[in-house]
């Protein structure tokens, strides 16, 4: 059956390596963009910067769209509300703002992917696009342990597809220095904040069930495969002494303790201090830090990166919580400074083989600027959902 799916060639190829009063801005603003617009500020940003191609594609995908996907798609900047209205959960237990994937035409969905690759890196794209079509996959292995009369299940497991996605665009990309959008579906809330010259690319879930394909003509696949493999490499690479600080004694949280509507939340570091390692774990450190950030287009990593810099590796921590010998075991493990949080946990399958651990999810957030509040000088409450 899995034989059946499409997989987009770059994904194939690469993968195997590695308003009004209701808050929308106004129809006569809409009606200003034009796949042929240029930025009517681009003057003042590198036209090869992350922000010039953002703006850029946005406002390609946005004139691509009809008035009524237009009036759906846009919301003001200030918005608080649909800024922070996104999860990870599957599209049948969540309603989403936005205009939904599955309802753009063939040409929409490729200025949509213009937008996403012009946002983020190759490594990033690959891992967003390659969620997206774990979604196919995940329902053709678990539709057959659908039964009868199970309603429930059935509308879950048929919410799993790759057209459940939804794109949200706040504020104007042309007009606007600041700006920002939003992609969000099952296992993935990428959010994206443009201040001027600036990209914030936090907060960042992103998730995978299953985390490896286990048989079919795309067995031993992994969408994100390098976020445990260097996050167990460092845990492994402490000494019995070190592991007894990074460690923390308790159970295996079910998901990510900062997802949605849990913005700082975490209000102490917990583990072992990047001080107390040496010169060679500090580098498996940063190179786990990299492996998160970098799925951002190369300025905007390079910037969080300074960041992070500028705070010193002194200020950060790591924490794992669980077994330390199975790598594909369930644990949750934990990077933590005043200008970077990453979480990944292992939880067991929802769809596929029950009772297996492939199943992840991953958060990355700036605890200082997520949706690029420090640059836009406001602050955005998240509600749980």
């Amino acid at each position: 059956m899995l034989r059946t799916l499409t997989v987009p060639v770059l994904l194939l190829a690469l993968t195997l390596v590695s308003c009004s009063e209701s808050g929308k801005p106004s129809t006569a603003r809409l009606a200003r963009l034009s796949p042929e617009a240029p930025s009517q500020i681009s003057g003042s940003v590198d036209a090869h910067s992350s922000a010039a191609q953002m703006r850029a594609s946005a406002a390609r995908f946005l004139g691509s769209l009809s008035a009524e996907q237009r009036q759906a798609a846009t919301y003001e900047l200030s918005d608080a509300n649909e800024r922070t209205r996104w999860s990870n959960l599957p599209a049948s237990m969540v309603e989403r703002g936005g205009v939904r994937a599955g309802d753009l035409t063939d040409e929409q969905q490729r200025r949509l992917h213009d937008l996403i690759r012009a946002s983020t890196s190759s490594q990033g794209y690959l891992k967003m696009s390659g969620i997206m079509w774990l979604d196919d996959i995940l329902q053709a292995e678990t539709r057959p342990r659908v039964g009868p009369g199970d309603d429930r299940f059935r509308r879950l497991v048929e919410s799993w597809t790759a057209e459940n996605y939804w794109v949200s665009v706040f504020g104007d990309p042309e007009a606007n220095e600041s700006w920002g959008w939003l992609l969000n579906g099952h296992h993935l809330a990428a959010s994206f904040t443009v201040a001027g010259g600036q990209v914030a690319f936090t907060p960042m879930f992103l998730g995978a069930e299953p985390y490896e394909i286990e048989s079919g003509p795309y067995a031993g696949w992994r969408v994100l495969s390098h976020e445990v493999e260097r996050g167990f490499e460092l845990q492994q690479a402490l000494t019995a002494e070190q592991r007894g600080l990074a460690v923390v004694p308790q159970d295996v949280p079910r998901d990510v303790l900062e997802g949605p509507g849990r913005k700082a939340s975490l209000s102490s570091f917990q583990g072992i201090a990047a001080s107390a390692l040496s010169p060679a774990q500090r580098a498996l450190l940063w190179h786990l830090i990299e492996e998160y950030v970098r799925n951002a287009d190369h300025d905007a990593a390079d910037s969080q990166l300074a960041e992070i810099e500028r705070d010193g590796l002194d200020s950060l921590w790591f924490a794992w919580i669980g077994p330390t010998s199975d790598i594909s075991g369930r644990y949750y493990y934990r990077v933590h400074g005043p200008s970077i949080l990453i979480e990944y946990v292992r939880e067991r399958a929802v769809g596929g083989r029950q009772g297996a651990a492939n199943h992840v999810h991953t958060m990355v957030r700036d605890p200082g600027n997520d949706y690029g509040e420090d640059w836009l000088q406001t602050h955005y409450r998240e509600r749980h959902r």
